[in-house]
């Protein structure tokens, strides 16, 4: 072989080295571009999946203590009016001069003995008002009872006691002859009597029998067919019952204010000096309280009874809570409610 043919054979068998590098060059370049395409796009989808599950993320809060006060990061506006927080000014109760203030809870508008039951106004039934005793084991020689049940308030029993002893005394007799009866009913009871016929006018929750100190009168009588008739008052009675606190409660004449036919035997416990100005005046215990809630602390009644003299006025109840009922320092009262809308305050002045 000659030199001429060698270095033909040794060309077409070379290796162009230059020609790898070059293409190896572009795949690199291609992969750059094509990685730098494929982060482009994965990292945005990446960053979308991680902005939103910030979004959906709940902030932690900071830790809140008896001390903690919140950063103030509201702005205000110059052109607007600033809110004013008013608080409110309650009167200060001050005592009168004089005065001493006996604090009166709201319920005990229901209580006492110048509280009126009607039509109108229905007994509360209370269970610190009175004290029901039956009278058969708590009257005296002087007058006797129709049954063994017959039931009234303490106090009722007791100033009874007292007048049928005096009266017992005026017709000079050990016995008056008068029988008590129907006092004290539960609700129960009125209901019965009402839905019997027995007692048509006041439905339960609205006769006076239920607050204890009103009670029907009967006189023995040996020629009724029951042994007794109903109760008469004589001239003794009708100037004296007030002495003891007792007053008719139906008397003629005021059906217009107690929805009540005249009863000239039922009689009812108010205490004195309210009886005895009721009997002088002939009025009814619905008159006599409309009257009384003219009189205040500034304007009192007063009147005269058992040798005493009394002065009497109203206050009204607040609407709710306590009431502030003012008293004479170191003077003898009372307190009743009416049973509607207030007090009624009764001191004896000398």
């Amino acid at each position: 072989m000659n030199k001429g043919e060698k270095r033909r054979k040794n060309r077409r068998y070379r290796i162009r080295y230059d020609r790898i590098i070059i293409f190896v060059l572009l795949i690199a370049a291609m992969g750059v571009v094509g990685t730098s395409a494929f982060k482009a796009i994965t990292g945005r989808n990446e960053k979308n999946e991680e902005s939103s599950s910030e979004s959906e993320s709940i902030p932690e809060l900071p830790a809140v203590t008896d001390d903690y006060v919140p950063e103030d990061t509201t702005t205000t506006d110059s052109t607007e009016p600033e809110t004013t927080i008013t608080t409110a000014v309650y009167p200060v109760i001050t005592t009168p001069e004089g005065m001493t203030d006996v604090v009166q809870e709201h319920d005990n508008i229901y209580k006492g003995n110048l509280i009126v039951v009607n039509n109108q106004y229905e007994y509360k039934f209370l269970p610190d008002d009175i004290e029901v005793l039956a009278v058969y084991e708590n009257q005296n020689s002087y007058y006797s009872t129709g049954d063994l049940v017959t039931s009234l308030d303490r106090e009722t029993i007791t100033n009874l006691n007292a007048m049928m002893e005096a009266y017992a005394a005026f017709n000079g007799s050990w016995t008056a002859g008068i029988l008590i009866q129907d006092g004290y009913r539960t609700y129960e009871e009125q209901e019965y009597r009402h839905n019997s016929g027995q007692s048509r006018t006041f439905e339960a929750g609205h006769a006076d029998y239920h607050t204890g100190r009103t009670f029907d009168m009967f006189r023995v009588d040996s020629y009724s067919a029951t042994g007794y008739s109903y109760f008469e008052a004589d001239e003794w009675f009708r100037e004296n019952a007030g002495k003891y606190g007792f007053i008719v409660r139906y008397p003629e004449g005021k059906y217009e204010y107690t929805g009540e036919n005249p009863r000239a035997y039922t009689y009812r416990y108010v205490g004195i000096p309210h009886a005895e100005y009721i009997n002088t005046y002939n009025l009814c215990l619905e008159e006599y309280i409309d009257i009384l809630k003219t009189h205040t602390i500034e304007n009192p009644l007063e009147t005269a009874a058992d040798g005493h003299i009394y002065s009497i006025y109203y206050v009204p109840a607040a609407e709710s809570g306590n009431t502030d009922v003012f008293v004479p320092e170191n003077s003898e009262y009372t307190i009743s409610g009416d049973n509607g809308s207030g007090f009624i305050v009764t001191t004896m002045l000398s």
